[in-house]
């Protein structure tokens, strides 16, 4: 006799009863077949190991032992009717099943067609490439890749799989179907509600009363009174399979001959100390056979952690029973589990002392405010109607995937108002929506974004394999809108969903109070699908504070221009709304067709462009044909711009910038146009340029090109070759340092120094010479082997934002990685090329200055004294 029909339950529902049965007949039918799904489980739950070898035992003694554990939980007095014995022996069978992949008829095959398991792994890929995949990256999967995404389907979708295994069937060699379920009669009366029992060990204890039926009569053959509650059983399955974690789990050989390491060792390691659990006074008490030591320590409060789980389960459960009026189960909780120090009198442990030491946060409303608001994005105000922007763009995105609209798809509408709760900003979007899983649950969930999570793999299946990507990272972005006020509204509702499933989550005093969630009133509904988020502002001055700009001096911009410049290059429609009229302000993609000087308009912004003087207008109308829309290898656009430098005089710094989703992050001084980037913080105000380095110097090399049809004087040519040089361009003709004779570009460089005729030749920073000539207020009579150039390296990527500089480009774009990245570097060059020698040869021969050593020389004459001038590089010719 196998010891599950020891249990009580099994003995006084389907085991064969001493007094005269008069249900006997219909008992061993149901005892028969039975064992007959027993032992064709019994093979299917072996293969559960080749699959997930990581996983303690979920073989048929796993299975078996759900019949003691639920023994032990009900208590001897509960009542079960045979009918509901042998359903809920057949849900202890299967509820796991699906974790082996023998429980697929179609095998390994049919899982690669599943969206979960294609969505994991675009997402691995992704992680492992750092970038985004394309259709050749999904040609050679990885195996640990292809691997770790039929685990990871198996894992999730174990449970839905068992809600079919008592149904479906399998082809036999002769052509027969094959069933774990074999009698016809038994699997069309008792097949679904026992796959559907099976299921629920995967839902939450409050789906139950949703997606089970409440009573299922008796068929034909078995007494009225063989009826099924299946919510009852889903009770006992639950908190059985969560309860059985004894050694029976974690054989301690069996672990040793897996060679089990990291989280899966810990599991193994603490089931297979536990003893079987006792009942006292309704509380299961756990203890263990032998102490866990100081090397044990995380196996322990892993233990605890999932005890702590069964004493939920267990107290979900009874709450539950209790308020629909059903049989209580016996246990109610688990003992001792309250306090870490207690439960290690029971689980003992051995030279340490469990004190709970996890961090904590106490005043989750104070951390939201400050890492949501003005701690992390400081006191730009502008900040929420950029993250409420990003989330909409998102959404919509995602929706444009699913539903294979065309790239303009998707329009987000701002709408500054007032109403009679006061002034308020409302953004709307048709995106995808969000279900009430994800309203009330990572939209919650500060510092946990919904993209690229297995929610998100379930809940909008095939999204990550199809090439998303989100803008929005962190999950921290709503938050920021509590920086505007206290009163806020979240409408949303999902695309496919009815106008009456829209959803209102409602924020009323800001983070100190519990939001409320609710069905929306007739005039809130989403008509399409999408979400709105409106708050409702504290003070009056935030919008004014959100239309003034500081450079030169203080100005006020329009709300169209606010927008703009906070996502130039976005990829969809944004209207802005006032009363009944609307004006759009941003078409999709239309960065990249905007007429030029209407590009350079919304790059440096209108109200800058209109401050500009008449020649500075017809100087930008002029070079504006030098744009330039910027491919990479793949023909997608990562930015237009064009080269471009003002007169020192000027002071004007018209920048381009980097943008990541459409939203403008980092400055780029010394060209205005746009090139796409990627953050490299939560605040999403540093994005750095992701143009490979052959198409930046391409792209210079163009620009370089087109600048030399300009009528550009001495000193912006320099400044040209310089930004040219820094993006590893060739500077052609431009100008790129000077000799008492005059400025040179490369060629009459080579010239000069070739007509020198000299071993030895200073090297000095441009900037000393002009310092000196102002500080002395003269003229240098300069020596012939002389020459000054610009010696540092040029800042063209700027962020004020920033604690630590970054450096782009790379200083050494160029192919000659032996010369400096500057102007300097070709003064190198060219002294290379003159006195036939390496660039190593010449700085061994040289005494070259650095912040550790500075080297000085009589440069020339002013008047009758020598200029001598420190820090300069004494070039001489390699002997």
């Amino acid at each position: 006799m196998n010891r599950f029909e020891n249990t009580i339950i099994w003995q006084k529902t389907l085991g064969k009863q001493l007094e005269p049965d008069i249900y006997d007949k219909e008992r061993n039918l149901l005892r028969t077949e039975f064992e007959k799904f027993r032992e064709n489980s019994k093979i299917l739950a072996a293969e559960i190991a080749n699959s997930m070898p990581e996983f303690t035992v979920h073989d048929i003694s796993h299975i078996d032992a759900l019949w003691d554990t639920a023994n032990l939980i009900t208590g001897e007095k509960y009542e079960l009717n045979p009918a509901e014995a042998f359903v809920l022996g057949g849900a202890f069978l299967i509820h796991d099943l699906g974790m082996g992949l023998a429980t697929f008829p179609n095998g390994i095959d049919a899982i690669k067609k599943e969206t979960i398991w294609k969505d994991t792994v675009a997402s691995e890929l992704k992680k492992k490439l750092n970038r985004q995949i394309d259709e050749e990256d999904l040609k050679s999967i990885p195996e640990e890749i292809e691997k770790y995404a039929t685990q990871t389907f198996l894992r999730i979708n174990h449970a839905k799989q068992a809600n079919k295994l008592a149904l479906i069937s399998w082809d036999g060699s002769n052509g027969n179907k094959l069933y774990l379920l074999d009698n016809v009669q038994l699997r069309e009366s008792y097949g679904a509600i026992i796959g559907q029992i099976a299921y629920s060990h995967w839902w939450s204890s409050s789906e139950l009363l949703e997606k089970l039926p409440n009573i299922l009569g008796a068929p034909g053959m078995f007494p009225s009174s063989w009826t099924i509650d299946p919510i009852k059983l889903a009770c006992i399955l639950r908190v059985a399979d969560a309860t059985q974690i004894d050694d029976r789990r974690a054989p301690l050989f069996l672990k040793t001959v897996r060679n089990l390491q990291g989280e899966s060792s810990e599991h193994w390691n603490f089931q297979q100390k536990l003893y079987q659990p006792r009942l006292e006074r309704n509380r299961l008490v756990f203890t263990s056979k032998s102490n866990f030591e100081i090397n044990e320590v995380s196996s322990w409060w892993l233990c605890f952690d999932t005890l702590k789980m069964i004493d939920k389960e267990l107290k979900e459960v009874d709450s539950l029973l209790t308020d629909t009026n059903k049989p209580r189960l016996q246990a109610i909780g688990v003992a001792s589990i309250d306090e870490p120090s207690r439960l290690s009198k029971l689980v003992t442990v051995s030279g340490w002392q469990p004190i709970d030491t996890r961090i904590k946060v106490t005043n989750v409303a104070k951390l939201v405010g400050n890492l949501g608001g003005s701690q992390l994005y400081g006191e730009n105000i502008t900040v929420p109607l950029r993250e409420l922007i990003q989330n909409s763009s998102d959404a919509i995105r995602a929706r444009r995937i699913i539903e294979n609209e065309e790239p303009e798809f998707g329009t987000i509408n701002i709408c500054f108002g007032k109403d009679s709760d006061g002034s308020f900003i409302e953004v709307e979007d048709n995106g995808i929506g969000m279900s009430p899983k994800v309203l009330s649950g990572p939209f919650l969930d500060f510092g946990e974004s919904f993209w690229g999570t297995s929610l998100m793999h379930q809940e909008i299946p095939q999204l990550e394999y199809k090439g998303f990507q989100s803008t929005g990272k962190y999950g921290i972005g709503f938050f920021s809108v509590f920086m505007w006020g206290k009163k806020v509204s979240v409408a949303s509702k999902r695309f496919e969903s009815g106008r009456d499933e829209t959803l209102i989550l409602e924020f009323n005093e800001g983070l100190n109070s519990r939001p409320i969630l609710r069905k929306a009133k007739s005039e809130e509904v989403i008509k399409d699908g999408g979400t709105r988020v409106k708050v409702w502002l504290s003070s009056s001055r935030t919008i004014d504070k959100m239309l003034e700009v500081r450079k030169r001096n203080l100005f006020k911009i329009s709300k169209r221009e606010l927008i703009e410049s906070l996502c130039p290059s976005i990829d969809c429609n944004i209207v802005l709304v006032n009363g009944n009229k609307k004006d759009r302000i941003i078409t999709a993609n239309d960065w990249i067709s905007l007429q030029p000087i209407d590009f350079i308009k919304r790059v440096i912004g209108e109200s800058e462009y209109k401050s500009l003087s008449k020649a500075h207008k017809a100087k930008l109308e002029k070079i504006s044909s030098n744009l330039e829309i910027i491919k990479d290898d793949k023909k997608d656009i990562v930015g237009r711009a064009l080269l471009y430098v003002e007169e020192r005089k000027e002071r004007l710094e018209l920048n381009g910038i980097v943008t990541v989703g459409g939203f403008k992050t980092s400055g780029l001084r010394g060209l205005i146009g746009i090139f796409k980037g990627k953050n490299i913080r939560a605040s999403r105000d540093v994005g750095v340029p992701v143009i490979s380095d052959d198409d930046l110097i391409k792209w210079a090399n163009n620009q370089s090109e087109k600048l030399q049809k300009l009528d550009l004087d001495e000193e912006n040519q320099i400044a040209c070759a310089s930004h040219i040089r820094h993006c590893g361009g060739v500077t052609n003709n431009f100008k790129i340092a000077y000799h008492k004779d005059g400025a040179l570009n490369y060629a009459e460089l080579v010239d000069k120094i070739k007509a020198l005729d000299t071993d030895l030749i200073y090297v000095v920073q441009d900037a000393a010479i002009s310092n000196y000539e102002r500080d002395n207020k003269c003229n240098i009579e300069y020596n012939d082997n002389v020459i000054w150039v610009e010696k540092g390296f040029l800042a063209i990527f700027q962020s004020r934002n920033v604690e630590h500089f970054i450096w782009w480009p790379n200083v050494n774009l160029h192919d000659e990685t032996k010369y400096t990245g500057n102007l300097s570097g070709l003064v190198e060059k060219a002294l290379c090329e003159v006195w036939n020698c390496s660039i190593e040869e010449l700085n061994n021969a040289s005494s070259l200055s650095s912040d550790e050593k500075s080297y000085e020389g009589i440069i020339g004459l002013n008047g009758t004294e020598n200029v001598i001038i420190d820090h300069l590089d004494i070039m001489k010719k390699p002997k």
